[in-house]
């Protein structure tokens, strides 16, 4: 699946099992974020500035996992 592929699919209401009314997509230079009703889902951007760099699915995954790690401290009851 590509990364177009995955992200128009998330932009869809029927892609989310808890049905949200809209999802808005919002975008930062590293991520897309997608606002679907109560719940937001991030996805990062395959890309390399130097400083950070998520070219690879294993690089992604392994900073998402560090951004939930260092988040936990601050809400631990979502993430658990």
């Amino acid at each position: 699946m590509s990364h177009n592929h995955i992200i128009e699919s998330m932009s869809q209401t029927d892609f989310y099992p808890h049905c949200p009314e809209k999802v808005e997509l919002v975008q930062t230079h590293i991520s897309y974020v997608f606002i679907a009703g109560d719940f937001v889902y991030k996805v990062k951007k395959p890309v390399n500035f130097g400083f950070l760099d998520f070219t690879t699915l294993e690089k992604r995954k392994f900073f998402c996992e560090e951004e939930l790690r260092l988040n936990k401290r601050l809400a631990p009851q979502y993430l658990s």
